[in-house]
């Protein structure tokens, strides 16, 4: 098996070539309970890529710049959302990524229902 087939996969590169599964070492059960909605964040005293699978440096890499939800590193790496929850609460336990709190919303603000109207017109 070459290094390529454990490179996290670019939109359109086509089928993954491991199965989800070998992303994690067969676990299928994350060790802390995500939504696919949590958002997380590289922890700043996190400076080096975590060891293991190249989705675990690809999620590092991403987190380091930006906030994200488990589904966009799931959408990103091209694995199952249940695969991605594992990997990230390793990444969690390990103390390279944590989770940050939303921010919550009034649903019946203007800019709130126009930020909505203007996804739903971008789909």
């Amino acid at each position: 098996m070459s290094a390529s087939d454990h490179a996290p996969r670019t939109p359109g590169s086509g089928p993954p070539r491991l199965r989800p599964y070998t992303v994690n070492g067969g676990r299928t059960r994350p060790r802390l309970e995500l939504e696919r909605t949590t958002l997380v964040k590289a922890r700043r005293t996190a400076q080096h890529p975590p060891q293991g699978a190249a989705e675990r440096s690809a999620a590092f890499g991403w987190c380091r710049t930006q906030t994200l939800t488990i589904t966009e590193i799931a959408w990103r790496l091209r694995l199952p959302v249940q695969s991605v929850k594992v990997l990230v609460a390793d990444l969690i336990t390990e103390e390279v990524l944590m989770t940050v709190a939303a921010r919550q919303e009034d649903p019946k603000d203007p800019d709130v229902l126009e930020r909505v109207l203007a996804g739903l017109h971008a789909l």
